[in-house]
């Protein structure tokens, strides 16, 4: 009996051990996910702000082509005979002696005798309807696509963090169908194969997963995917391509967030299979 005591307590400890790194990988989970979606909201946040700078400047434009431009006068013609042209092309030059007499001429403040600039505009506050023709005239079809784009996308989100699961995902997978080419299509479909994890579908969120790099090679969602369809692989009791994936990310990313992610997951798997 006392042969065995030393060594169940290692075997308690090990648990001990696999239980703490366990926790620790799932609160990494978290905060790579959390960081994730807080950098996505945030960046089109920025997108909304541009787009309203730019909405903004084409009406200031619009308004500036808009207003009348006055006609200039044209000079009345001379009463008298017109002077005919002198044959010297150059006219006489004067000789101007320096002395006290051009120092009497700048005795004096040049800023009293300056013309006076008005201090007050008087601005004209335009109408409802001549906001509303600038507004309709200003917007170009393709911002207003924009516009409606990153609506879309960032109901889907709020949906998304109110628990409104299966609505998020359908509307999200809507999104990217209809606008391809939108910086948030990877990202909405990573977010709706998070969903479909979350629900215990891993085929269905895998084939998500992997739409993301081959559709998107260059999107900001192509790393975390890769995490995600690891981690439905392990689910799925595909743990060496799971283990595989998991390596070369570390491998391609040792110092990213979803780097660090990997290396514990690995080490998960090494410990489930009992590698040291």
């Amino acid at each position: 009996m006392r042969f065995w005591q030393p060594i169940l307590a290692l075997a308690s400890c090990a648990a001990c051990a696999g239980a703490q790194v366990q926790r620790d990988s799932q609160l990494l989970e978290l905060k790579g996910q959390v960081a994730a979606q807080s950098a996505q909201i945030a960046g089109q946040q920025r997108r909304l702000e541009d787009l309203e700078v730019k909405l903004a400047a084409m009406a200031a434009r619009a308004e500036a082509k808009a207003a009348p431009v006055p006609h200039a006068e044209k000079p009345a013609p001379a009463s008298g005979p017109v002077a005919a042209p002198s044959h010297e092309p150059r006219p006489k030059l004067k000789t101007v002696k320096l002395g006290e007499g051009r120092r009497r001429r700048r005795d004096y403040n040049p800023v009293e005798r300056a013309p006076l600039i008005p201090s007050s505009i008087s601005i004209k506050e335009p109408d409802q309807e001549t906001l509303e023709r600038l507004e309709a005239a200003a917007v170009d079809p393709g911002i207003r696509d924009e516009l409606d784009a990153d609506h879309s996308f960032a109901q889907a989100v709020a949906k998304l963090n109110r628990g409104e699961l299966q609505t998020a995902e359908s509307e999200l997978l809507a999104f990217a169908g209809e606008h391809p080419r939108h910086t948030a299509a990877d990202n909405a479909l990573y977010l709706a194969g998070l969903i479909r994890e979350h629900n215990g579908d891993c085929p269905g969120a895998v084939a998500l997963f992997e739409r993301v790099p081959l559709t998107y090679p260059a999107g900001d969602a192509v790393l975390p995917s890769l995490v995600e369809k690891g981690r439905c692989l392990t689910r799925m009791q595909r743990k060496d391509e799971a283990r595989e994936l998991f390596a070369k990310i570390v491998r391609e990313h040792p110092e990213g967030v979803e780097g660090g992610a990997a290396r514990q997951l690995l080490m998960n798997l090494d410990i489930d299979s009992g590698r040291h």
